[in-house]
């Protein structure tokens, strides 16, 4: 528990041999202090991938060793930390963000911009990625861009929103086989007090839409990235506070269910985790919907992640659940005086999480 309190360093805080869980439960191994003009840092998915740690912190992006959490390099990517910062990807020493005024691929020894590509408005969108291409959209008009990841050359572009009347945005993407699917708020009047969640199914080759499911109800909207699980795809409701299963045969809901307005899920074998703003994480049954566990976060939750038989949710404490029972296992207050607001990164052995005091690295377990 000492080192929450110790003084923080500006390249690194901690040891990568910790000597056991503190008081709190959790072993903190390294904190990494901000040193952006305001001290704040923003929220959105870290990303770790080939030994480093890449967080966002104002409007930097930055590269972190991922064993000391050494500041290993700081780049500027966004004009404005509003909307605030959505998901960043990293993958074969790359990594690759979508944010406001353009969606770009930065070499993550050195945070050299490896491609840029400006759309026509701003690109804060979940993205994906597979093998041979980024999948990203916009907001300002529901375009899903696919772009070679090697190049930014484009691959294809698609408005899904072509024909209405009013506007629409995307608001996250994922790929699944051959179909990359794009989660989009589509406003019924021109200010979008109501509005629809639409789901669409795009062929991940050429764009071509195969189907799209839309909400029932007039004030929904899908917040995030869909979820591909097995035949169905989970979609995050965030207007009427559920989580919902569609068919991707049937193109229907499997079910719904009230899960307090959810800001992410995780799917570990058959079993959904989640956590809503309503203060309360829960994991379900996957097949069915139904809640296995419900338990209190102590606040609304900003992010969630899990790892190694834990469920993490930030929520300005950091809590982890054990993910069978529920029963939390670990908490700190130390994300600073804001907090924890980030989601929560994972390599398998360490989770990743940053707050208004920095990033900090934490064993995934007490062993």
């Amino acid at each position: 528990m000492l080192a929450l309190f110790l003084p923080l360093l500006v390249s690194a805080c901690g040891s990568d041999s910790p000597s056991g869980p503190g008081k709190d439960g959790l072993v903190t191994v390294w904190r990494s202090a901000p040193t952006a003009t305001g001290g704040d840092w923003v929220g959105g998915t870290p990303a770790v991938d080939a030994g480093r740690v890449y967080a966002q912190e104002a409007n930097n992006l930055i590269g972190l060793d991922a064993l000391t959490g050494t500041r290993l390099w700081s780049k500027k990517i966004r004009v404005a930390p509003q909307p605030p910062p959505t998901t960043l990807l990293a993958d074969r020493g790359n990594v690759f963000v979508s944010e406001t005024d353009s969606i770009m691929a930065v070499d993550g020894a050195t945070g050299a911009t490896l491609w840029s590509v400006h759309p026509d408005s701003q690109a804060v969108v979940v993205p994906a990625l597979d093998a041979t291409t980024l999948y990203t959209g916009q907001r300002g008009v529901p375009v899903v861009y696919a772009l070679n990841r090697q190049t930014g050359a484009r691959r294809w572009a698609v408005n899904v929103g072509a024909g209405y009347t009013f506007a629409a945005h995307v608001h996250g993407v994922a790929v699944a086989g051959d179909t990359v699917y794009a989660a989009v708020e589509r406003y019924l009047n021109v200010n979008g007090v109501t509005s629809s969640g639409v789901l669409v199914a795009l062929d991940r080759n050429n764009g071509h839409e195969l189907w799209r499911y839309e909400t029932p109800a007039g004030h929904d909207f899908l917040l995030g990235a869909p979820v591909p699980h097995g035949a169905i795809i989970i979609v995050q409701d965030y207007g009427e506070g559920d989580l919902v299963a569609v068919d991707v045969h049937t193109h229907r809901e499997v079910w719904r269910t009230e899960v307090g307005g959810p800001v992410g899920v995780e799917v570990v074998g058959e079993v959904l985790y989640t956590a809503g703003v309503d203060h309360t994480a829960r994991a379900l049954d996957v097949t069915t919907g139904a809640i296995k566990w419900a338990m209190d976060t102590g606040s609304s939750a900003i992010g969630i992640g899990g790892c190694s038989g834990g469920f993490w949710v930030s929520a300005i404490k950091l809590r982890r659940f054990d993910d069978a029972t529920g029963r939390i296992t670990g908490e700190s207050t130390a994300g600073g005086a804001g907090g924890f607001v980030s989601y929560v990164a994972s390599d398998g052995t360490r989770i990743y999480v940053s707050g208004t005091s920095g990033v900090t690295a934490f064993m995934c377990d007490s062993r």
